[in-house]
């Protein structure tokens, strides 16, 4: 009977979810889509036009940067047209820069589109939370974000998994593989496009601000606290270029795979993600979040320099679903302390630096990255990113342990009952 009743209690908080939520799931999901091919296919494209994997570092600093400069300037524009048209400008912006990466064998027009995407990218994760919080009720919204991040992931995960076959799918028009590739990249640039209907129909939302913007909270005005956040994400975004930004070329060219294999590893990879961050906040009762953030991260590093030191795919499989799996379940956890120790002033300024120096140090590491790898030396890379990712669960502990054991004292304190004297 438990098992039924929770079951339809469920279903029932499914029913209750407003219909701006439902449109805005549809739009991420097309979009999700469109971010998993691209994974499994664009790096590849690059590679069989005949452009060095240096070059294509490059490439994909681009759009990590743009994400970086983007963040704090789509947030603005958020609160000054509103939900509507700033998602219709990213979904439209997006699926054009898609399109325009893979029209043109030109390395700096690749390069501006890929930076025009970035700046789409940046602001679906800007707008998103909010626009979330702004459709449903305070009791409802740890469900509605988590039914959101299910759905985004599992479109990423379908979109890997036609990426792999799609190729195979076009033989019969006897194209060069190349050719076949850009095809199916141009299938990805089309998705956002589609996105745009479900916004369309989005009941409009008045902007959520008119006052006059102001850059101090962001720059001048910035605190300790906020500084030290933006430092460890830093570290986070420097392993994570030098790992997820290559993981095809990892598999393909030193793991001896095929693209088929890595479209379908990366598709199951969203089984393992589900499990640990659904566990991760159970852990974290326990220990305490930023303790467990650190264990998680240790953990990261381990799987990285496993996936440098095997020459078996199933091996790195293994390494490649621990390390993005223990990836996705410490990120929102670090996010989450941030958000509760941050002073309620400087919250939102840590929440943008969080995103920018996350992409930021994914911009600086995609050209080391593809430096080494033009060289054969698929190993260094990875060797830094375990080390990357190794700093920033150390400095983690070091900067925000005490924080969150001040924050719990306090937090007992004011629960203690007052006694009366008589």
């Amino acid at each position: 009977m438990g098992f039924y009743r929770g079951v339809s209690a469920y279903l029932g908080s499914l029913r209750r979810v407003n219909r701006n939520c439902w449109l805005g799931f549809a739009a991420a999901a097309l979009n999700g889509i469109s971010q998993g091919i691209f994974t499994v296919i664009f790096n590849l494209y690059i590679l069989s036009l005949g452009i060095t994997p240096d070059i294509l570092g490059a490439i994909l600093s681009a759009g990590p940067f743009a994400q970086a400069l983007g963040s704090i300037p789509m947030g603005f524009l958020m609160e000054t047209i509103g939900f509507k048209k700033v998602f219709l400008i990213i979904y439209l912006g997006s699926g054009l820069a898609k399109l325009a990466q893979v029209a043109t064998g030109s390395v700096p027009l690749i390069s501006l589109a890929a930076f025009a995407s970035g700046l789409a990218l940046a602001g679906d994760f800007v707008v998103r939370l909010p626009f979330l919080a702004a459709n449903s009720e305070p009791e409802e919204r740890a469900h509605i974000y988590s039914l959101s991040s299910m759905i985004f992931g599992l479109s990423v995960a379908f979109g890997a998994l036609f990426a792999g076959y799609a190729p195979n799918l076009l033989a019969f028009l006897h194209l060069d593989l190349s050719i076949a590739y850009r095809y199916t990249l141009y299938i990805a640039g089309a998705l956002p496009l589609l996105a745009a209907i479900p916004i369309l129909m989005l009941e409009n939302q008045a902007p959520l601000k008119s006052h006059k913007i102001s850059l101090a909270p962001y720059l001048w005005g910035i605190d300790r606290f906020t500084t030290q956040q933006a430092v460890v994400s830093l570290f986070v975004g420097v392993s994570m270029g030098l790992t997820t930004t290559f993981m095809n070329v990892y598999f393909i060219y030193h793991l001896g795979t095929t693209r088929e294999y890595f479209g379908t590893v990366s598709a199951l990879v969203v089984i393992p993600v589900l499990a640990v961050t659904a566990i991760g906040p159970l852990l974290a009762l326990r220990t305490g979040i930023v303790r467990i953030v650190t264990y998680l991260r240790t953990l990261i590093a381990v799987f990285i320099v496993n996936l440098a030191l095997t020459n078996t795919p199933w091996l790195g499989t293994l390494a490649y679903w621990g390390q993005s799996s223990l990836s996705n379940s410490a990120q929102p956890l670090s996010f989450a302390f941030a958000m509760d120790a941050a002073s309620r002033k400087a919250k939102s300024a840590a929440s943008a630096w969080l995103n920018v120096t996350y992409w930021l140090g994914t911009a600086i590491a995609a050209p080391i990255g593809g430096a080494f790898l033009t060289h054969s030396n698929y190993l260094t890379p990875l060797f830094i990113a375990g080390a990357s990712i190794l700093a920033a669960g150390l400095l983690n502990e070091f900067f925000f342990n005490p924080v969150e054991i001040s924050l719990r004292k306090k937090r007992a304190l004011e629960k203690e009952p007052e006694i009366e004297i008589s």
